[in-house]
């Protein structure tokens, strides 16, 4: 099935970003269910979606719906398949905050400059203000840290094994600042474009910055670090803003 994907994408008119995000969504599902596309494997499919967000999850669904009718149409499937994308979404007074599965976020990518900021951003609890500071000279890949510097001190941080391949591949270029436009960090606007640009991409594009700061959160909390130990690795003053994270 993965060889119909190209010419599926070729019989829309998708803009770059959109024909990305089909193209990923698209080999995951194929990937998956493999050969056999019937109602089990397609049912299959539909529950693995369960962890991901109401928005996610109609994108992807429609996505491989509308891919389902070009196969059907093509008469590569003697049946038409169309999984109910109906989903509702539950309501409450207070937004429940839950883990995402983040494996899409080290996928291949056209997108990597806002690929790298996301990650950043979702491994190390990072700002987009803080990433537009960051020095190829605060990194010591060998020692696997981070030494970023502000007025409240030094925050030592531990760079994981997933995360380093990334910033290898960045610091492969002579340049001062880590995203460097002529020797001078890119504007806060730009930061944002670029992750923006990266999670439509993977079908993320309710996500943000905050959301991903609060990933990394619920993350290190998962991982048994205390309320304090959070705070001092986001460089808080006061571990007052996390409380919500640690009720739940």
């Amino acid at each position: 099935m993965i060889a119909f994907i190209e010419p599926f994408l070729a019989s829309k008119s998708l803009a770059n970003n959109s024909q990305q995000s089909y193209r990923y969504d698209l080999r995951q599902f194929c990937q998956q269910v493999g050969q056999r596309i019937n109602p089990e494997t397609l049912a299959l499919y539909q529950q693995s979606l369960s962890g991901l967000t109401v928005a996610a999850k109609k994108r992807k669904l429609s996505t491989v719906n509308q891919f389902l009718y070009y196969l059907y149409q093509q008469r590569v499937l003697a049946d038409y398949f169309k999984m109910d994308d109906r989903i509702e979404a539950s309501f409450s007074l207070k937004p429940q905050l839950t883990r995402l599965d983040t494996s899409a976020f080290y996928a291949e990518t056209a997108f990597l400059k806002g690929q790298l900021i996301a990650l950043l951003i979702l491994e190390l609890g990072l700002t987009p203000s803080e990433i537009a500071g960051l020095r190829l000279a605060d990194f010591d890949l060998g020692l696997q840290v981070l030494r970023l510097q502000s007025h409240r001190g030094i925050r030592v941080m531990t760079l994981s094994r997933t995360l380093l391949p990334f910033l290898e591949r960045a610091a492969e270029a002579q340049q001062l600042y880590l995203f460097d436009h002529d020797a001078k960090p890119f504007s806060r606007q730009w930061f944002f474009n670029q992750l923006r640009d990266f999670l439509e991409s993977i079908g993320c594009a309710e996500l943000s910055a905050q959301s991903l700061r609060e990933q990394f959160i619920l993350n290190e909390k998962a991982a048994g670090k205390s309320i304090i130990e959070v705070a001092q690795l986001l460089g808080l003053k006061s571990p007052i803003t996390l409380e919500k994270y640690y009720k739940m």
